[in-house]
This record gives C-alpha cells, structure tokens and sequence, in this order.
C-alpha cells in the first residue's frame, strides 16, 4: 500500500486518528537485502539480427535499497526475476562477444506486470580497449558498487577523451552518480546532454522530469512534464510517481490533477483513488475524499487500503 501524504489544513484530525500523518513521508533506510519483494521484471536478449543470446548475465541494482540479484538468459535469450522490491532497476547485461548494455527498468509498485524487457546488444570491438581504458571502467564500476560515488565518476570522467564512442553510456553513468548522491542539478546536466542528442526521447525526458521533482526543482520538473507527450503514457503509474513526488513537495493541488490523469488512464486504478481521497481530506475536501474512499472500498474490498479507507470515512462522519 502506497501512502503519501500533504500537508494537512483542515481535517488533519483524521490522518492523525489513521496514523498516517507524518509516517509516509519518512524517507526509507537501505538494509540488507531490502531490495527483496513480491515483484517481478522479465525480459529477452537478443544480437544486433534479432536472434537471442543465451547465457548471458542479467544483472539488476537496486542502488536504493542495496543491491540486487544475477541471473542467466536461457536459450532463448530470456530471463525473469521475481520476489523483488518496486523501484527504478538499474539493468546491466554482459555476455561475451557483446558490449555490456546498461539501461534501467522501472517498477512503479509490486503488483505491477511490465511488458518483457527487450535488450538488444551491440557487437564487442574486434580489437580490445587498452589497458588504460579496462582499468578505468574496471575502478570505475568498482567505486561505484562500494557507493564511492565520486570516486566513480572521476574514473568515468576519464573515458570520455579515451572513448568518445561510449558518451551515451558514460553520461548515463554519471548521472547514476549524481542521482544516489542527491546532486539532482548535476544530473540533470548530464542527462540533458541525452535529450539533446534525441529530443524525441520521451523516456530521458520523463526520467528527467521526475528527478528535478525528486531534487525539489519544481520549475526544471514542470517544465520538462510541459514536453512530454502525453498521449504516450500508457501506465497510470507514471502519473502517480509524478503526483507522488509533487505531494513530497507539499503541491497537494498540483498532485491531484495528476492523480487525476492516472484514473482518466484506468478508471478501476486504486491507488489513484486512494491517494486522492487522502489528498483531499489534507485539503478539508470532504465531500469529494469520501467519494474517493468509497471507490477505493468497491474496486477492492478486503484489502488493507479499503479497510484504511473505512477507518477515514469512520472519522469524517
């Protein structure tokens, strides 16, 4: 159950009695072995022709949550993981003969069924990389699995002059960096330098968007959300990640109307209703939050956010 709360105006009471009031925005500490869940991403390997690659290692982090598990493609080039956490999934591919593919999968929640995960790799050069550059990749991803963030982007800094060819990777790399350190600026320099490479890419521009809301620039988020083309957002769950982040910065309004696009989206979407009817019980909506909470208690009765919302209905008599 996903729970993020604005802050409250008139009503509060009722978050109080529920014991939501503060606790959903209390950031959440990395343990051991918490990336683990109920979740699951998928997906296939395959060459440049199309045909799949078996063997190869799919490696998922978490960086979050800490760490992640390692599986192999089967001879069909596919592989699964489950019984892990939501999240933003960091997705590296090796297999010999081809050059490591890193990319990323979003889980938005737990219970969510992604479309299997394509990866297409590109051929290794017939010539190795000189040592120099090895080493540099090689204390570059050391640093950055032991969370010496800057350690590893001085390493990745390095390639640039020695392989110009791999910029897309190592500015992605480098916003990784920035993201786990907090420097949503940063990273938004070197993600920008992805979209202005492909202005048509609504994914780097999404991704963008949500990290200058994450980093509490409100005025870069809008502005870039202002260029997505939203006739391509297929999953409720992008409006809700982006309602969320907006509730963290206390633009309760705001969040609504995107809470709003994401029920438009799915009308039977739950947690929409859920956290609008929350949403408007901080801003003394009553009438509209007991709508929402009703909904939430027809769509999906017996389940810990309908009991919630029995309990929010209870104090707003």
């Amino acid at each position: 159950m996903r729970v993020f709360l604005p802050r409250a105006t008139t009503a509060r009471h009722v978050l109080v009695a529920l014991g939501l009031a503060t606790a959903a925005l209390a950031p959440r500490a990395a343990l051991a072995q918490d990336w683990k869940g109920m979740g699951r991403i998928e997906g296939r390997v395959v060459d440049p022709d199309g045909k799949p690659v078996a063997d190869a290692t799919v490696k998922l982090e978490l960086p979050s949550r800490g760490g992640g598990p390692t599986v192999k493609t089967d001879k069909k080039g596919r592989w699964a993981v489950g019984g892990i956490a939501a999240g933003r999934w960091n997705v590296d591919v090796d297999a010999p003969g081809f050059a490591t593919s890193r990319g990323y999968a979003n889980l938005a929640t737990e219970s969510d069924r992604l479309p299997p995960v394509e990866i297409k790799l590109e051929r290794a050069a017939p010539k190795g990389p000189p040592p120099e550059v090895l080493e540099a990749i090689r204390k570059g991803d050391e640093a950055y699995k032991a969370g010496r963030f800057a350690d590893a982007r001085a390493e990745y800094e390095k390639l640039f002059t020695l392989r110009p060819d791999l910029s897309k990777t190592l500015h992605e790399q480098i916003a990784r960096c920035y993201s786990q350190e907090g420097n949503y600026a940063k990273e938004l320099e070197h993600l920008q330098v992805l979209l202005d490479a492909d202005p048509a890419d609504q994914n780097v521009r999404l991704l963008m968007a949500q990290e200058a809301l994450k980093g509490g620039l409100l005025d870069r988020g809008r502005e870039l959300l202002k260029g997505v083309d939203q006739s391509a957002i297929k999953d409720p769950n992008v409006y809700f990640n982006i309602a969320a982040l907006l509730l963290n910065q206390q633009k309760t309004e705001e969040a609504i109307g995107y809470l709003d696009r994401a029920i438009a989206l799915d009308p039977a979407y739950v947690d929409g209703y859920f956290q609008r009817g929350l949403s408007y019980i901080g801003l003394g909506k009553v009438a509209e939050a007991r709508a929402d909470l009703r909904k939430v208690i027809e769509l999906a009765p017996g389940t810990p956010q309908a009991e919630t919302a029995k309990k929010a209905l209870e104090q707003l008599k």
